[in-house]
């Protein structure tokens, strides 16, 4: 999926094309496996049989690659967040909160929030894929119902992608905790605390809420927004995970039983594996689509599915005025995956 920016025209226009890779699947809801024929499918990273432990997910920039040494910093702190799992709020930082030259593009966020995609994330909102116009796109998640449209009203707050949205008979794919609140983590990150089920939601709720920056400000939660969210912006920074993208990791992790602290959970550690081929995920930058995962699942028992192959590809330097962050995470002298430097 890619990520396009609803007050950013340039970014608008550039990405429409590149929305699906030819291998894609349509991606909805929380996990890329999910739709309105399967609302509760349950998607997990390459590798994942249904054994616990650590599940490895080799990551490489293709050889092929343009930008290879300008975009390599920011692959590594990318693996380093999603490895970190940890969740920051705020994790927005515009204009002179950040390092970024106005009207400029982060690379590193956008490479983030692909690499969520490749992993088994889909966008929580709406997005281009719904087919529905930019303005109704920060709706939550949803298949069409048996009337064959969405239905599409926010509520008495006036705030798409709330609480309080009159869906209709939309079937949501939108997993949710008992305060239907997605800034917020519940523990267990498992189906104890978290639903699929619109009769699971808090009493007065009508639909579920997901992770936009307009929603988590009415929460109390500024500057703030999931990194799966579609969206991106000139002059941004979303390099650091929201609760929501900790939370759908986490769920996934607590495997086929989808209860946390038994045999079959997993610690995903994304590796670094370099310059080649071959790596369960490679990112490549090159052509004019703004940026996209193109991946395939398969499945591994019931409703859960593994993915089997992922290539991010981000647009071309000379198509797109990309910033790329040139400061490498973690501790001083290791590199983001652990290799010393």
């Amino acid at each position: 999926m890619s990520r396009r920016g609803p007050t950013a025209p340039l970014v608008q226009a550039l990405s429409a094309a590149g929305l699906i890779g030819a291998s894609s699947l349509a991606l909805a809801g929380a996990y890329i496996s999910s739709s309105g024929t399967f609302p509760d499918r349950i998607t997990h990273p390459s590798g994942y049989t249904g054994t616990g432990g650590t599940l490895n997910v080799s990551v490489c920039i293709a050889p092929t690659s343009e930008s290879i040494a300008d975009m390599e910093v920011s692959v590594r702190n990318a693996i380093f967040n999603w490895n970190q799992l940890t969740p920051v709020s705020p994790n927005l930082f515009l204009g002179g909160a950040n390092d970024i030259p106005s009207g400029q593009i982060d690379f590193e966020s956008t490479v983030v929030h692909e690499i969520g995609h490749c992993i088994g994330l889909a966008h929580p909102n709406a997005a281009t894929e719904s087919g529905l116009p930019n303005e109704d796109r920060n709706y939550t998640k949803a298949g069409q119902g048996s009337n064959g449209v969405f239905d599409l009203d926010p509520g008495a707050d006036g705030i798409k992608g709330s609480a309080d949205d009159l869906r209709g008979d939309d079937i949501s794919l939108h997993w949710f905790n008992p305060d239907n609140n997605p800034f917020v983590l519940f523990e267990p990150v498992d189906v104890s605390n978290y639903f699929i089920d619109l009769a699971d939601l808090p009493a007065g709720d009508t639909f579920p809420a997901n992770a936009d920056r307009t929603v988590g400000a009415a929460l109390g939660f500024p500057d703030s927004e999931a990194v799966m969210q579609q969206g991106a912006f000139f002059d941004e920074d979303q390099r650091q995970l929201g609760v929501s993208d900790v939370a759908m990791i986490r769920l996934a992790a607590s495997g086929l039983d989808e209860t946390q602290g038994t045999g079959d959970d997993y610690t995903l550690q994304l590796v670094y594996g370099g310059v080649q081929s071959g790596c369960d995920i490679t990112v490549q930058v090159t052509g004019g689509s703004f940026a996209f995962c193109s991946v395939g699942t398969t499945t591994v028992s019931g409703r859960h599915r593994r993915v089997t192959a992922a290539t991010v590809q981000m647009g071309s330097a000379t198509n797109f005025d990309w910033f790329f962050n040139q400061t490498l995470l973690g501790p001083e002298g290791i590199f983001a995956d652990g290799f010393e430097i």
